[in-house]
């Protein structure tokens, strides 16, 4: 039987494992709900037409500097039809005050030149900036998993005592390799995605397009090592950005293969991708005829293709060798030395 302080961490362990996987199940919600947030948007270019700083309605005193916020509007075009937005990043509406407005002012200034992101289903919805996009997919993953510990540890407090297995080890050992089991599946899933995708993009029709922009961009990540000092790592990827027309309408897109863009820990990939697609390059542009919008440069390209398919193999391996191990009693054999 559990001890009444044992009792009661394992419930405050209950409710906050429920606590995440119904953050999980509202997430996924959110993805559903709002198709904007996880369909991928294009990109076209525009302009800036407004950049200044403005008062806040609730202070038109402007005498607080904080105050003050960015007012900015630009213009763009999808196809034949002009359009206007003041959207800051994809998928919201940002409302940027004080020091970060003048950072943001200084960052598009009125005349420049920009890309333009925008829903290709709803191109009257646009942004200067991407936000990255969720992954319903690792949701899910941490959904069911984190589902399952509640339940389990639901039950022990219920019961008042841990429920153990036949070979003496307790239920909720079977989390950690249950885990990989799905991580497996989600990796083995998104790898024949992407094959299909692959498969599509080969047989779509071509058409002229040019290389708008191309550049390596470099992301940085600080981490910090097992003796407390920070270490910076430096990842490398290409950004290619084309546009092109289809019958009598204008589009623009930055998905130069299909699948993601894996980075690297050496810039010479992604600047041997640059210098393929310079600026201003004429180049074939694979689309999608039902959805002219979504087109690809190279729809052969695999690079990074079986990352998905390593993570799965290895953490089904590793998760079916533990899941066996510990149903058939062999960990408890094995700690025990019998």
């Amino acid at each position: 039987m559990l001890s009444s302080s044992a009792l009661i961490w394992t419930t405050i362990a209950a409710a906050f494992c429920w606590f995440i996987a119904a953050n999980q199940i509202y997430a996924l919600w959110k993805m559903v709900g709002d198709k904007s947030s996880t369909r991928h948007w294009s990109v076209t270019r525009g302009k800036i037409t407004i950049s200044r700083v403005g008062v806040s309605a609730t202070h038109p005193s402007g005498r607080d500097p904080a105050d003050a916020g960015a007012v900015m509007r630009y213009h763009y075009r999808v196809g034949a039809k002009d359009y206007e937005g003041d959207g800051l990043r994809t998928g919201a509406k940002s409302r940027t005050m004080g020091l970060l407005a003048k950072a943001l002012i200084k960052k598009y200034p009125e005349g420049r030149k920009i890309d333009i992101y925008y829903d290709p289903a709803d191109p009257a919805k646009s942004a200067l900036e991407k936000k990255g996009k969720g992954n319903p997919a690792v949701t899910i993953v941490f959904l069911v998993v984190f589902g399952a510990i509640a339940g389990i540890l639901t039950a022990h407090a219920i019961a008042g005592k841990m429920i153990m297995m036949s070979n003496g080890l307790p239920v909720f050992a079977l989390g950690l390799p249950s885990a990989a089991l799905l991580i497996a599946v989600g990796s083995f899933a998104a790898y024949f995605l992407q094959r299909r995708e692959r498969k599509a993009s080969a047989a779509w029709p071509t058409t002229q397009g040019q290389i708008v922009s191309s550049r390596t961009i470099e992301e940085e990540e600080r981490r910090r090592d097992d003796d407390g000092r920070e270490r910076i790592d430096r990842t490398y990827r290409p950004e290619i950005r084309f546009a092109y027309r289809v019958d009598d309408n204008e589009y623009a897109t930055d998905t130069w293969k299909p699948g993601g863009v894996v980075g690297s820990g050496s810039p010479k990939y992604a600047e041997g991708i640059v210098a393929r697609y310079a600026a201003g390059r004429s180049v074939a542009v694979y689309y999608d005829p039902a959805h002219p919008d979504v087109a690809v440069l190279e729809p052969a390209n695999r690079d990074g293709a079986a990352l998905p398919l390593v993570f799965g193999v290895a953490f089904g391996l590793a998760g079916a060798l533990f899941m066996w191990l510990m149903t058939q009693g062999h960990w408890v054999n094995a700690a025990t030395g019998v």
